[in-house]
């Protein structure tokens, strides 16, 4: 029932209820039939630990299908920009995602902004009879939804949280060519700020300190959500702005570090 269940090539996906240790762990999934899944390490080596193993177990296998981390795999597409009342059409080719933002303000909407790189662009002719889906209905995510989770602690009193994500990329360019020859990879550096009323000495000590800690940032719109989680994160900068006898609301500067699986992990439910 593998193919039922909605399992497909690409998916990294876990295992646990064996008997031999080795064989529970997560993989990368190179084939798909009924009854037979075959699969990579997730960094696509040969998965020499599996072995052989008499039926009788329960077996649980789980996808990370709804779940994102920044990784090594590389994924260009094409963006189709149309101006239907002069009736022109572009296409831009090879893009990539080079930046992303997570914006979560104060009793707004959450927003994403993606930052694209590609190799060239052309003046496009639509193929007759092509078709397009009608735009989204579905209700925007806003802050006054979801959670804040900092360190395991649940924080109520956050204002505004934002991240961001560099994948580093360039657009590498050659002679006698008007489109770049290829788009370069980079380090993933992840960071971002966030604001919350000065309750008490917790999080400022962790400026002051250095101390290591976590972000995890549920939006939430009806049964839809992403979860948002930076695993390791230090305060690189702390600011107190005060013009008179308000609140004090410190801004916090953050970077997020690699805890062996990733930076940045984004999972959808």
């Amino acid at each position: 029932g593998f193919v039922t269940a909605g399992f497909v090539v690409g998916d990294i996906i876990t295992t646990s209820g064996f008997a031999t240790s080795a064989n529970n762990g997560t993989w990368l999934v190179t084939s798909v039939a009924a009854g037979k899944i075959i699969v990579t390490n997730t960094d696509g080596t040969a998965a020499s630990t599996i072995t052989d193993e008499t039926a009788g177990e329960t077996v649980t296998v789980t996808s990370s299908a709804d779940e994102l981390v920044i990784g090594s795999t590389e994924r260009s597409f094409a963006i189709l920009e149309r101006h239907t009342d002069i009736g022109a059409d572009y296409v831009y080719r090879g893009c990539r995602v080079a930046t992303m933002n997570i914006a979560a303000p104060l009793g707004d909407k959450a927003s994403i902004t993606f930052g694209m790189l590609g190799t060239k662009a052309e003046e496009y002719t639509v193929p007759v009879g092509a078709t397009f889906a009608a735009a989204t209905t579905t209700d925007m995510m806003v802050t006054t939804n979801g959670s804040f989770t900092e360190g395991g602690d649940a924080i109520t009193y956050a204002t505004e949280w934002n991240a961001t994500l560099d994948n580093g990329m360039e657009a590498a360019f050659s002679l006698f060519q008007r489109e770049a020859y290829c788009i370069t990879n980079g380090i993933a550096v992840a960071s971002g700020t966030m604001s919350a009323y000065l309750k008490d000495g917790t999080l400022w000590a962790k400026v002051l300190n250095e101390t290591e800690t976590s972000h995890v940032v549920v939006l939430e719109e009806g049964a839809d959500s992403y979860t948002i989680e930076l695993p390791k994160v230090r305060y690189t900068q702390g600011q107190k702005q005060v013009s008179g006898p308000g609140a004090v609301i410190p801004q916090y500067t953050f970077s997020a570090g690699y805890d062996g699986t990733t930076t940045m992990r984004i999972t959808r439910s």
